[in-house]
This record gives C-alpha cells, structure tokens and sequence, in this order.
C-alpha cells in the first residue's frame, strides 16, 4: 500500500513591503554617514600634509613674522649743520686759528682722501682760499703728489716756478714735506705742499704766480702745535 505525499509546509507569509523600505532607507543612510564622515577625515588629512609643503608655486609666499624679525625703529645719527664728516670735523679742529678761518672750512672733494677742506685763510699776503686734505696712509699721500710733481724739474718753489722740491714751514730750517709749483692749464697758479709727519697736503691756487708765492711765504704752521 502506497504512503500518501508528507503534506508541505504551509507558504511564509511576505513580509510587509512597508517595513522592508524603512529598513533599506535606514541601511543606506547609515552608509551615506559613514562615506561623509570617511572622506571628511580624508580632506583633513590632505589639507595637514599641504600646508606642510614647502612654497614653490608662483604666488605671494607666505608671510612669516617671529619676534626675532621684529625690530624697532631705526637710530641714525643726524648728520651734523655744517655738511662735515667726523673725520673733516677733526682735521678742521687741528688748524691753526691764527690764520685759517675753521668757521668758513666746507666739504671739499679729494679722489682717495680721509678727509677734505676748502678753508679761507689769511695771511699778510691776503685772503685765499685753500685746500687741506689728510689721508689714510703716507703711501696713498706719495702717490697724490707724485701725479702733481710728475715731469717737473727739480727746484725751489720759493724762487722758481713749475718745479717741484722740498719746502720748511716759515721760522724753521728743517723741512716739512715734499712740494710742487705749476702753471695750470686754465692758466692760475698752484702750489700744493706734504708733510713727512702726517698723511696731509695742502694746496692753493691764484691767477698770479708772482702775488701766490708772496701770499705762501708769509703763512704760518697750518697745524697748531700743543
């Protein structure tokens, strides 16, 4: 005798469409936080390592202040009324007052100088104007006058004209320095005269060889003494 067929289970209801949706929203939602939150902390960490990098792109770099680049304003010295340096201060301090008028010196040019004047000066041959120079060594002296004693003959100043030589300061026998007298090309008379004691000349120039000689006879020491 045949076994009747074991009856099947009955069919599983379908679950509600309803919740079926609301689980899929709820799924999907939770994705869509994770992703944001993912990629948020993907921007923050990017954004960390270029603002690590160094500048190379062709815009303003970045401005960079530190206390130790912070500084205060500036303190230049004012420079003094008369236009003189400190050294010209100091070679104008040092003439003798008795003939060279310290008030009129002014700023003058000298190629290689330390310090340069252009003084009045008097004497019993009159006012002229004179120059007096120093500079930083003997040797950058020699090579000034070697360029105005250059091609002149040997001689003396105080009888002879366009030569160079030796000269002494009025009063003394020993001498002072080297020496030259020469007619320029504009035609005036010059008389330039070095020291051996100090890297300094003097010079003056006139349009009278004969009334120049006669003023520069009668000048006394140009440096004070004591």
């Amino acid at each position: 005798m045949n076994r009747p067929p074991d009856p099947q289970p009955p069919p599983h209801p379908d679950p509600d469409r309803g919740h079926l949706l609301a689980r899929t929203g709820v799924r999907w939602t939770i994705i869509g936080v994770l992703i944001s939150a993912v990629l948020t902390v993907v921007g923050w960490v990017v954004q960390a390592q270029l603002n690590h990098q160094p500048h190379t792109g062709g815009g303003p770099s970045p401005i960079v202040s530190t206390a130790s680049n912070v500084s205060g304003p500036s303190e230049t010295a004012t420079p003094p009324a008369d236009g003189l340096t400190t050294a010209e201060h100091e070679l104008r301090d040092s003439l003798n007052s008795d003939q060279w008028q310290r008030q009129s010196c002014e700023h003058d040019k000298a190629p290689g100088a330390k310090a340069a004047l252009l003084c009045s000066v008097t004497t019993e041959g009159g006012t002229l104007k004179a120059d007096i120079v120093t500079y930083l060594s003997k040797d950058k002296l020699q090579e000034v006058y070697r360029t105005y004693a250059r091609g002149l003959p040997l001689g003396n100043c105080d009888v002879s004209r366009n030569v160079h030589g030796s000269w002494h300061e009025k009063d003394s026998t020993m001498p002072t320095g080297d020496m030259a007298c020469f007619t320029l090309a504009n035609g005036q008379y010059l008389i330039t005269c070095t020291y051996y004691d100090r890297p300094a000349l003097f010079q003056v120039r006139y349009a009278s060889a004969e009334a120049i000689t006669r003023w520069w006879q009668t000048l006394d020491p140009v440096f004070r003494t004591g």
